[in-house]
């Protein structure tokens, strides 16, 4: 079930959550038209602020976990910022497979891995913590 999670704030700077349920919508842009709607209602009844209004959508599970997965063991690739000036940022994996990972430690950035990490480049859809991609990935290493 898609959700709302609201973030409001009191004049002492103290902050509380308000879970909003809100019934499927056909497009991303109903999404946002009922998110306006509830916040034009909810700007009525309460004298906090809204700081910020979050949609989470939740998808059902789409594949399954391996056996002897641990979230502990991961593996961290380095790549150049976009725009950076050769400066780096990193990018973990939890519980990388173990097929991916060279005898050394190393793991290339080939096949899968890099089918997985060409979404963080300039022309992808995602961007690491900062809003930042990147212009070519580096390497990859097994965590220790």
């Amino acid at each position: 079930m898609p959700y709302y999670t609201c973030v409001l704030g009191d004049a002492y700077g103290r902050r509380t959550v308000k879970r909003l349920e809100v019934e499927e919508q056909a497009l991303l842009v109903d999404y946002l038209a009922v998110a306006l709607a509830v916040a034009t209602d909810l700007e009525a009844v309460t004298d906090l602020q809204l700081i910020r209004m979050d949609l989470t959508l939740s998808m059902e599970q789409s594949f399954d976990v391996t056996a002897g997965a641990n979230v502990d063991v991961g593996g961290t690739f380095s790549g150049y910022i976009d725009g950076g000036d050769g400066k780096k940022a990193s990018h973990k994996v939890p519980s990388i497979k173990a097929a991916l990972v060279d005898p050394d430690g190393s793991i290339p950035i080939e096949g899968a891995v890099s089918d997985y990490l060409d979404n963080f480049l300039t022309a992808g859809d995602l961007m690491l913590s900062d809003g930042e991609t990147i212009s070519a990935w580096i390497s990859g290493t097994l965590d220790r």
